[in-house]
């Protein structure tokens, strides 16, 4: 079971990807738009907690951290991507299973098979060719950096999700903190952004250039209205949500290593997205990727 669940969030998590691909080619405010995907997870955790009535504990003060880990992630990423080779970064934060199996190991002693291992590379290596574009550069220190950050507080993050369900926290209190811990603190920056540029012009001063520059939010063409970026979100967090919640049971029974190398698959989704959709054609190493990926699946499935 922890299989089709973990698939079924590696697809959510796909399509949100494709809802960011498409966003970060618009005129909307970053900050603000991942505000409204965690606002509209936590809408959808406490509705389905009001009908299922979970018991709020100490427990599900897990959601918190697993909050930190997913802004510091995502801050990181978006750091990593203004500093640095977009192809490093990418394929950095599509590794998270790596640090996942050694934690996993560290804490509670999990340890695959010979077969479970032969997947999980093979998942693994897949993965690293979709992203890798051939100008990977050891030279861009400072993208590296952020990278290595963005796959840590990544790893981080489902590490203490597999700890939250080892605990029994009850999963939608839970991931209802996760998510308003997430809205604060992406609204915040946006608020403190918006606060700036407001003092900027009432002053009589245009932000400088290098500002707008290394500012998260910026924006790349004609801004979108505030409302409509916070829906935009609202519409990608829907999905988003699905996955956490089908991350969530598929840690409960799964092999923490396996499942995050599932996850990790939905790069595959965005791949098909982009070549179907977009009309990108695929090089070489992202078709033998795609190829190798689904072949690990194919063996994990065999093997479990």
């Amino acid at each position: 079971m922890w299989f089709a669940l973990a698939i079924a969030a590696a697809v959510c998590f796909g399509i949100r990807g494709i809802f960011y691909h498409w966003s970060s080619q618009q005129g909307m405010n970053r900050n603000l738009m991942l505000s409204g995907v965690f606002a509209a997870g936590l809408f959808v955790c406490l509705a389905l907690n009001a009908t299922l009535s979970q018991p709020w504990n100490d427990r599900v003060l897990y959601g918190l951290l697993m909050g930190l880990f997913s802004f510091a992630a995502n801050a990181a990423m978006y750091k990593g991507f203004a500093t640095g080779k977009a192809s490093s970064v990418a394929l950095l934060i599509a590794l998270p299973a790596v640090p996942v199996v050694l934690l996993a190991y560290l804490l509670w002693g999990e340890t695959l098979t010979a077969g479970q291992w032969a997947a999980f590379l093979i998942i693994v290596t897949g993965v690293a060719l979709v992203r890798f574009t051939g100008d990977f550069s050891w030279q861009q220190r400072e993208g590296m950096k952020w990278g290595l950050a963005a796959m840590l507080f990544f790893a981080f993050s489902d590490v203490t999700n597999k700890q939250a369900a080892v605990a029994g926290a009850a999963p939608f209190p839970m991931l209802a903190l996760m998510f308003a811990c997430g809205t604060a603190l992406f609204g915040g920056w946006w608020l403190r952004e918006k606060f700036l540029r407001q003092r900027a012009f009432s002053g009589g001063t245009e932000t400088a250039p290098q500002e707008r520059a290394e500012a998260d939010g910026a924006l790349i063409r004609a801004p979108w209205s505030e409302w409509k970026t916070f829906l935009w979100g609202v519409l990608a967090g829907l999905f988003n949500a699905a996955g956490m919640i089908f991350l969530f049971w598929a840690f409960e029974s799964g092999i923490t290593g396996l499942v995050s190398a599932i996850i990790s698959l939905n790069v595959v989704i965005l791949l098909l997205y982009a070549r179907f959709v977009v009309k990108e054609p695929f090089k070489p190493q992202e078709t033998a990727g795609l190829a190798i990926s689904l072949a690990g699946v194919l063996v994990l499935h065999l093997v479990s």
